[in-house]
């Protein structure tokens, strides 16, 4: 009887330890399982993240090049604008390059003016050309829909504010008020994406201007701004400005002369002083280039017409020689470039009187 009870509680202890220890295994089983789930839902996720990256950057890649043909196309038609519809993805543009997404595209020596961010299903083209005094490339404005300009004027009856106003394109989205408007906080927010606002001769350079009721505090929506100021006509001078507090927009660098309303639009489209000095360096580049080229042109010319009068307006002309000076380095020097367009202008007419070959 003894022995039996002994052997008993032995079958019992080694039945007590082989549940424990097939317990054991089936935790050791689940948690193998739930490891192995783990690792092939990551393996998954993993091939769903890069499809989904992949797929992306295709399209990205796709809407770049497509962005990238129409932008050719725009250059190429001076004096137009256009309304052209796009994916709608967000586009961020530098002085040398635009990006969609981790798609990129080199912009070259093309002079593009353009905002920093531009978002929505369209966008808006405008071309002109630079003349200074030929040709000298042309300029491409980029905007949207979902960006908003505000034209603020000394009064609507100014015929000179109402003129800059009426050339901007027709399908901007813009709107003038007067600076007594501005100031009295009837301007409201219209929930654009984008805000920008361009002073047109109400205030002298350097001026900040405290930003509407409305307009303030929007922290995900870029709101900019332009100071013109044509106080003294013969150096005409725009000023940028940014939202360095939430409630004011101030002056951004040092004002800049301008002596031809296509520098002007660029600074209206830009939001960036800094994009647009470097866009504007490409441009005074090209024109000491062409200068040059000119230069060339003349003294060639020269010898063929020796002893007339042509041959003191070719040979070695000083006001080529001006351009080249004045467009070495940046910021150029203005003021001769005035000097010189202008002069280059007076002789191109005297020489077509003369029948003599044309500078330009």
């Amino acid at each position: 009887m003894g022995l039996k009870k002994r052997h008993f509680k032995k079958r019992g202890a080694f039945r007590f330890r082989n549940r424990k220890a097939q317990a054991v295994e089936s935790q050791f089983n689940w948690i193998f399982i739930l490891i192995v789930g783990a690792v092939i839902m990551a393996f998954f996720v993993f091939i769903v993240v890069k499809q989904k990256a992949a797929s992306e950057a295709k399209f990205s890649g796709k809407v770049t090049k497509q962005l990238n043909t129409v932008l050719v196309g725009a250059k190429v038609s001076s004096g137009t604008y256009q309304e052209i519809p796009i994916p709608e993805v967000s586009i961020r543009f530098e002085c040398n390059d635009y990006y969609i997404g981790p798609a990129s595209q080199r912009l070259g020596n093309r002079v593009v003016f353009a905002p920093t961010f531009l978002e929505g299903a369209k966008i808006i083209t405008w071309t002109l050309d630079w003349n200074v005094p030929f040709k000298v490339t042309s300029f491409l404005y980029l905007s949207s829909p979902t960006i908003k300009y505000y034209v603020i004027v000394p009064s609507l009856e100014d015929e000179q504010a109402s003129a800059f106003f009426d050339s901007l394109p027709p399908m901007l989205n813009k709107a003038m008020y007067t600076i007594e408007d501005y100031n009295n906080g009837d301007i409201l927010f219209e929930n654009d994406l984008g805000v920008r606002f361009i002073f047109y001769n109400v205030a002298s350079a350097g001026s900040s201007f405290n930003l509407p009721p409305g307009f303030q505090g929007l922290d995900k929506v870029p709101v900019s701004g332009l100071n013109i100021d044509l106080s003294d006509k013969n150096n005409p001078v725009f000023q940028f400005l940014k939202t360095n507090t939430a409630t004011t927009l101030n002056a951004v660098g040092d004002p800049v002369p301008f002596y031809e309303d296509p520098v002007l639009y660029g600074a209206v489209f830009s939001d960036s002083l800094e994009t647009f000095n470097c866009v504007m360096k490409k441009a005074y580049a090209r024109l000491n280039v062409l200068s040059r080229v000119y230069l060339e042109k003349l003294n060639a010319l020269a010898p063929l017409y020796e002893g007339s009068s042509c041959e003191g307006v070719y040979l070695d002309n000083v006001y080529l020689k001006g351009l080249i000076t004045a467009t070495e380095d940046y910021p150029p020097d203005y003021g001769a470039i005035g000097d010189s367009v202008a002069s280059l202008e007076q002789w191109n007419t005297k020489l077509q009187l003369q029948s003599c070959p044309l500078i330009y």
